[in-house]
C-alpha cells in the first residue's frame, strides 16, 4: 500500500485467510472516517464517471468527468478529459471474470488530455494538462495483481507552465462472497513537482470495486492526501466512480 499459491477452486471460496485484505480495507475505511472529524482536516467528496470504448483488442479510449467538492468550505473543481491507451504483452493466464481488459496485459502505455476548472473563495483557476503514462502489471499468486503507474503531466495553470511526475502503486485481489464479486485494493501515490523542486504530495487510498457482468463497475474508496504546497492539507476524500465498458 507471504503470498501463497492456491488452486482455482480454493480462490473462488470466501475464506478468512484469503480475504484478509477485505478486513484491512474496512478497518482503514473506519479509521479514515474518524480522522476526517479532526479539526483542520479538509473533507471532500469526489463523484466521477469513466466511459471506456474498446476500439481494438489492444486499443482503448477512456473519457471521464469528475467533480471534487469540499464539504465545509467553498471549493469545487470540475475535471474532464480523455485517455487513449495501447496494451502490450498479454498475461498468459489472466484472472477469470476480469472486467477491465487493461488488467489482462503486462504493460500499457497511454497519452491523454485533461481540463480542470477550480472555483474557490470566488476565484476561478483553469488548468490544461497533457499526460503521458506507462503501467507495468504483474499477476501474483492467490489472485493478487500489482500495477505501477508512472505518469508525467505537462501543466498550464492559468497560463503558467509546470510539470509533474506521479508514481502510483496498486495491489488488488478479486474475491467472492456468495454470488457477490468484489475487488478490494490498496494504493499509494507520490508526486514530484518541477516548479517546487520537491516531492510535495502523497496520497494513499483503500477501496472496493463492485463489477457487474461485463458492462459496469462501481468503485468506492477512501483517500488521504498530504501536500506541503496545497491550500487544503491534509485532505480526506470519500469517492465513488462509475466505470462503463463498451466493447466491439
Amino acid at each position: 500500500m507471504g503470498v501463497r499459491f492456491a488452486s482455482h477452486e480454493a480462490l473462488m471460496r470466501f475464506t478468512p485467510p484469503n480475504d484478509l485484505l477485505i478486513l484491512i480495507v474496512l478497518l482503514f475505511l473506519t479509521s479514515g472516517s474518524a480522522v476526517g472529524q479532526n479539526a483542520g482536516t479538509a473533507k471532500e467528496v469526489w463523484p466521477a464517471v469513466k466511459v471506456n470504448f474498446e476500439l481494438e483488442q489492444t486499443l482503448n479510449l477512456q473519457v471521464f468527468v469528475e467533480a471534487e467538492n469540499g464539504e465545509e468550505f467553498p471549493f469545487i473543481q470540475w475535471k474532464t478529459g480523455a485517455l487513449i491507451s495501447y496494451r502490450m504483452k498479454r498475461i498468459l493466464k489472466p484472472r477469470e471474470d476480469e472486467i477491465d481488459n487493461e488488467n489482462k496485459y503486462h504493460l500499457g502505455v497511454a497519452v491523454g488530455y485533461e481540463y480542470l476548472q477550480t472555483t474557490q473563495n470566488g476565484q476561478t483557476k483553469r488548468e490544461n494538462r497533457i499526460m503521458l503514462q506507462s503501467t507495468p502489471r504483474h499477476k501474483l499468486g492467490a489472485g493478487f495483481l500489482v500495477q505501477d503507474r508512472n505518469r508525467v503531466e505537462f501543466r498550464w495553470v492559468n497560463g503558467v507552465y509546470d510539470a509533474r511526475y506521479r508514481n502510483e502503486l496498486t495491489v488488488d485481489r478479486t474475491s467472492r462472497i456468495g454470488k457477490l464479486r468484489l475487488t478490494p485494493y490498496a494504493a499509494g501515490e507520490l508526486f514530484f513537482d518541477r516548479n517546487h523542486h520537491s516531492w510535495n504530495q502523497n496520497q494513499y487510498a483503500f477501496g472496493v470495486q463492485f463489477p457487474y457482468k461485463k458492462r459496469l463497475m462501481l468503485d468506492t474508496y477512501y483517500l488521504r492526501q498530504n501536500c506541503t504546497t496545497c491550500s487544503q492539507d491534509p485532505l480526506n476524500v470519500f469517492g465513488v466512480t462509475l466505470n462503463l465498458y463498451f466493447r466491439r
